[in-house]
């Protein structure tokens, strides 16, 4: 760090600390020091340290996902009980939150020149997701001097609370923000991803989690959304929603709706994405089609283009399992019809009713579209799903003739 920026960091930590370092009130508010974090609390030590074991892991995945690894202390004050920390001791900002059991980042910038030099300090209520969300806040501030628009600041901050480690990209969100989500109309995203107001409710946190989560761990989207963000904490000219993803904006709103449709904890995104690539074509007469379906994925293409009231025919082989314990079973599935193979029809961004096909059977479709198959599982189980089912299909021969056949003009 050059000379000025070293000097006027230490500027602001002279003018911070003394608002934020605690008091120790008959022992009851101790410090606790891990290499990124400096927390403050009044909460039992063993629940402070296990607090500095997550915030150092969460911090290690948002600093490899931002591609800017940590280089100032974080610092926290982590409140259990309000009465330990004497009022003037905490920002009037800071306390209306607190009194909420909510939490607050307040950061500080100076700039010189081009350089600038941030101190964030975070008070959070002893809940580790909270101390987590502001903490996201924190670093963001401190290493890029913002943390982007409120969409992506939040929606960030909210992934980061329920990260618990760089591989799970699972959902983890809790019981009510998922029952919320599924029983309110999605929001428009160009509505979604204005500005907004930070601290306006939990709902529209839920919302930018979502779309966010949605739009990280999504193989369609995930690159853009990455470099999306870093133009947005860079502030660079034109980086926005818009002009990243508009030319996706269908597809994105299609599996927003889906994805808000089937949410459920375990739901993932990267297993469930929609396939956009694969080429389409109606079966041929006489000509046998075969796809294969993985038990451990979401909708896949088919590849077949089905046409309605016309007649297909489809068996299929092989088994797949629900679970690494569970047996083995065929494309009727178990007892239950947990595994049973199913299909949906895409057409112009709209799905039919999901039916039920099993190892051997007809169906007549009621629209054309596009045909999709999976393993009939719950959506938030299907991380742990083995095997694969070959599925053929092909179009009945009278059904294919008496379509082709000119009509009757006679009376």
């Amino acid at each position: 760090m050059s000379d000025p920026r070293r000097a006027l960091l230490c500027v602001l930590v002279m003018l911070v600390l003394p608002v934020a370092m605690p008091v120790q009130a008959n022992g009851e508010i101790a410090s606790y020091r891990s290499r990124n974090f400096l927390v403050h609390t009044d909460d039992e030590p063993a629940k402070a340290r296990a607090l500095l074991e997550r915030l150092e892991r969460m911090l290690g995945i948002i600093a490899a996902y931002w591609k800017r690894p940590n280089r100032q202390i974080i610092e926290c004050c982590v409140v259990k009980d309000l009465k330990a920390w004497p009022p003037d001791r905490l920002p009037p900002r800071a306390l209306e939150r607190l009194r909420q059991r909510a939490g607050i980042t307040i950061s500080v910038k100076r700039m010189r020149g081009k350089a600038f030099v941030t101190k964030s300090l975070v008070y959070a209520t002893a809940d580790n997701q909270t101390t987590q969300h502001e903490a996201v806040h924190a670093f963001a501030h401190q290493m890029f001097g913002t943390s982007g628009p409120v969409w992506y600041s939040e929606g960030m901050a909210e992934m980061g609370k329920y990260w618990e480690s760089e591989n799970d990209r699972s959902v983890r969100a809790k019981p009510a923000v998922i029952r919320y989500l599924q029983s309110t109309p999605p929001p428009v995203l160009r509505v979604l991803t204005r500005s907004g107001k930070t601290a306006d409710s939990w709902q529209n946190y839920a919302q930018r989690w979502a779309l966010c989560h949605l739009l990280a761990n999504n193989p369609n989207y995930g690159q853009r959304f990455r470099l999306l963000g870093l133009g947005l904490l860079s502030q660079r000219p034109g980086a926005n929603y818009r002009s990243v993803f508009g030319s996706m904006d269908r597809e994105i709103s299609f599996e927003f709706r889906v994805f808000l449709k089937d949410l459920a904890p375990g739901y993932r995104v990267d297993l469930c994405a929609w396939d956009w690539k694969t080429r389409f074509r109606r079966p041929r007469k006489g000509r046998t089609s075969k796809v294969t379906v993985d038990a451990g994925r979401g909708w896949q293409a088919s590849r077949l283009t089905v046409q309605a009231g016309r007649t297909y025919s489809l068996t299929t082989s092989g088994t797949w399992q629900l679970g690494s314990e569970d047996k083995p079973v065929d494309a009727n599935g178990d007892k239950q019809g947990r595994g049973k193979l199913q299909a949906v029809i895409l057409d112009d961004y709209r799905l039919t009713a999901t039916a039920g096909l099993g190892t051997k059977t007809t169906f007549r479709p009621s629209q054309d579209g596009k045909l999709f198959l999976r393993c009939g599982d719950d959506w938030g189980s299907l991380a742990d799903n083995s095997g694969r089912i070959t599925v053929s299909v092909t179009l009945d021969p009278k059904s294919a003739e008496s379509d082709t056949k000119p009509p009757n003009n006679r009376r």
